[in-house]
C-alpha cells in the first residue's frame, strides 16, 4: 500500500515539474492571426488591381482598377497601425522560447521572424510613400485618412511603385516560408510550434 502511494505521488510529482506545452498568451495570437488575414487579403487585392487590370483599357476595366486598388489601400493601411501596436506589446511581452533545435535553425528562425517584422513596416511605408508622390489620398478603412508621407513628387514615384512591388513580394516569400516552416515544425518534427500559436491553445 505505501508503495503504491509512494509510486503515485512520484508520478504526481513528476507531472507537475513537467515542462508546460509552449503557447503565447491570446493578444500575440489575436495579432499574429488578424495581421495574417489583412496581409493575405490585401496581397491578392494589390496583385490583383496592379498587375491584372489597366487603366485606360475601357471605361469598365479603368473603374474596376480604381475600385481595387482603393479597396486595397483601406485594407492595408490598418496593418500601419496593428504593426506599431504589436511591436509595442512585444516590447513587454517577450515569446516563449523556442524549444530544442539545432542552434542554426534558431539563427534561422529569429531571422525569419525579424524580416517578417521589417517587411510588415516597408510594404505599408512604401505603399503609402507612393500614393503620396503620385499626389493621392491614403483612406483607412473607409473610416479617415492619413497625410501623405512627403509632398507630390511624380517623378519619385515610378522608383518606389517599383520598391512596393519588391518589397511586397519579398512579404510574400517570408510569409509562405514561415508557413513552410510552421508545417515542418507539425508533420515532421512532430514539435508543438503550430499549437503554441492556435486560439484554442489556452494558457494555464
Amino acid at each position: 500500500m505505501a508503495s503504491t502511494l509512494d509510486t503515485g505521488t512520484i508520478e504526481s510529482r513528476a507531472i507537475a515539474r513537467a515542462p508546460k506545452v509552449r503557447n503565447f498568451n491570446p493578444t500575440s495570437k489575436f495579432f499574429h492571426w488578424l495581421m495574417a488575414a489583412i496581409i493575405i487579403v490585401a496581397w491578392i487585392i494589390g496583385y490583383y488591381g496592379g498587375a491584372m487590370l489597366h487603366y485606360g483599357v475601357n471605361d469598365i476595366e479603368t473603374a474596376q482598377k480604381v475600385w481595387a486598388i482603393t479597396l486595397h489601400k483601406n485594407i492595408a493601411t490598418t496593418t500601419l497601425f496593428l504593426i506599431a501596436l504589436r511591436i509595442i506589446w512585444r516590447l513587454f511581452h517577450s515569446p516563449p522560447p523556442l524549444g530544442e533545435m539545432p542552434a542554426v535553425m534558431k539563427t534561422f528562425t529569429h531571422l525569419g521572424h525579424w524580416s517578417l517584422y521589417f517587411l510588415m513596416v516597408a510594404v505599408p511605408v512604401s505603399g503609402w510613400w507612393n500614393s503620396s508622390s503620385a499626389g493621392y489620398g491614403i483612406p483607412v478603412a473607409g473610416l479617415f485618412t492619413i497625410p501623405g508621407l512627403g509632398g507630390k513628387n511624380p517623378e519619385l514615384t515610378p522608383y518606389l511603385v517599383t520598391a512596393h512591388w519588391f518589397l511586397s513580394w519579398a512579404l510574400l516569400i517570408v510569409v509562405a516560408g514561415h508557413l513552410a516552416f510552421a508545417l515542418k515544425h507539425h508533420f515532421i518534427d512532430k514539435d508543438d510550434t503550430i499549437e503554441s500559436m492556435m486560439p484554442t491553445n489556452r494558457e494555464d
